[in-house]
């Protein structure tokens, strides 16, 4: 049965992780974004619905809070060197996360996925934050508050059709000239994966607060 998610509510997951080969998905999608247009007066008119690629990002902090490993996409390394973060990659140390790169015009069930073996998992992780981020380069023309809609969902892959979790954030004023979204968070406790739906947005310098520490 699929647990339709609250913001702030938290699940128990991965139970049904008892080997290695147990692998979840954990998939992306959002909506078209509301962009005011003007004519040629400068006078504003209808809004447009505009596709936009967003970036799915995790990072694994351990029990000091310590950031010590993290998926970030490459295409961000100038900024990621600018503020003193390790260069953009697509999977974990340990080979738990993997991001499986696709765009908005993929074929696909969802738009970005991050693919997840708890059983591998190192076991200094003890919290692993999921991000979505808008392109810094376009953050001056739209914010999360734009984004008609964010979906998460998280399935086991053999039984990919039938979602574990199922979470979905929109959009709102609290969204507005903030360019990351806090999907949710996975961590342990008493020896077991637990998932925090967040669905809060934060702007580009509380995001750096938050993840500073490699």
């Amino acid at each position: 049965m699929t647990a339709i998610l609250e913001k702030s509510q938290v699940i128990k997951i991965f139970s049904d992780a008892k080997s290695n080969d147990t692998s979840y998905t954990l998939g992306v999608n959002w909506g078209k974004i509301e962009m005011q247009k003007r004519n040629f007066l400068g006078i504003k008119t209808k809004k447009d619905g505009l596709d936009i690629d967003l970036d799915l990002t995790c990072i694994m902090f351990d029990a000091q809070k310590k950031a010590v490993d993290w998926i970030y996409s490459p295409k961000y390394n100038s900024w990621l060197i600018h503020h003193n973060f390790p260069l953009g990659k697509y999977h974990s140390k340990d080979n738990a996360f993997h991001h499986f790169y696709e765009t908005v015009t993929d074929n696909s069930q969802y738009k970005k996925t991050i693919k997840i073996n708890p059983q591998k998992i190192e076991n200094e992780i003890e919290t692993v934050f999921f991000y979505l981020s808008i392109d810094r380069r376009k953050m001056k023309e739209t914010d999360f508050s734009l984004v008609e809609s964010v979906n998460l969902k998280i399935n086991e892959d053999v039984k990919a059709n039938k979602a574990l979790i199922d979470f979905s954030i929109n959009s709102n004023d609290n969204h507005k000239n903030k360019g990351i979204l806090v999907l949710g968070k996975l961590f342990r406790e008493d020896n077991e994966w637990k998932f925090k739906a967040m669905g809060q947005a934060i702007d580009e310098q509380k995001f750096i607060k938050l993840t500073r520490g490699f």
